[in-house]
């Protein structure tokens, strides 16, 4: 009897949403249907979206892409440094994706009718998100979530100190001692201060 896959996975048996790495004591080779019914027990026991995820996709009932644009949806960065690191790591994943741009790009309805559509959706999603309704809404809760505030702040605890050129301006603690030819402040791209 044939089975549908013959391929193997790594599964991580700690998931790295919780913790788990890719050492080889946390790997486990397993068929692609014991993939499934692992992310499918794992989503049972922590209700986690992206053991779901994973199950549906592993499972055929969504598809691949199904399964990157809620992998995106959740993870936004993190989805597309795993996406991006697989791409570097795995040649057959990095050769079926150029394997479906390559028929994608060469499908004339795609470049003529969907490619058009989704850039126009594109833009109109854009044009929204900056409306100042929208910019409202999004500080309002913001502000009540607490976003950036705080030890939550990429910022906090940190100065910006500059020679006066943008290649110059640096980030360091607030404690640290500036360092001589150095001021308190930066210069962006643009050239301003």
């Amino acid at each position: 009897m044939c089975r549908r896959d013959e391929r193997t996975h790594k599964h991580h048996i700690i998931p790295r949403y919780m913790g788990g790495t890719d050492a080889p004591d946390n790997l486990v080779e397993v068929t692609v249907e014991q993939h499934a019914m692992y992310h499918f027990c794992n989503y049972q026991l922590w209700n986690n979206e992206q053991d779901k995820i994973a199950w549906r996709a592993l499972s055929s009932q969504i598809s691949f892409a199904e399964a990157q644009y809620e992998a995106h949806r959740l993870g936004g960065i993190k989805a597309n440094q795993i996406f991006n690191d697989r791409m570097k790591n795995d040649p057959e994943f990095f050769n079926y994706i150029i394997k479906r741009k390559k028929e994608l790009w060469s499908d004339e309805e795609y470049r003529n009718k969907i490619l058009p559509h989704l850039l126009e959706n594109q833009k109109k999603a854009v044009t929204v998100a900056l409306s100042e309704e929208v910019r409202k809404k999004r500080i309002k809760t913001f502000n009540k979530i607490g976003h950036q505030q705080g030890k939550k702040n990429s910022q906090y605890g940190k100065m910006w100190i500059t020679d006066g050129t943008k290649e110059g301006s640096y980030r360091i603690s607030k404690g640290d001692p500036i360092p001589e030819g150095f001021r308190k402040g930066r210069v962006c791209s643009n050239g301003n201060k």
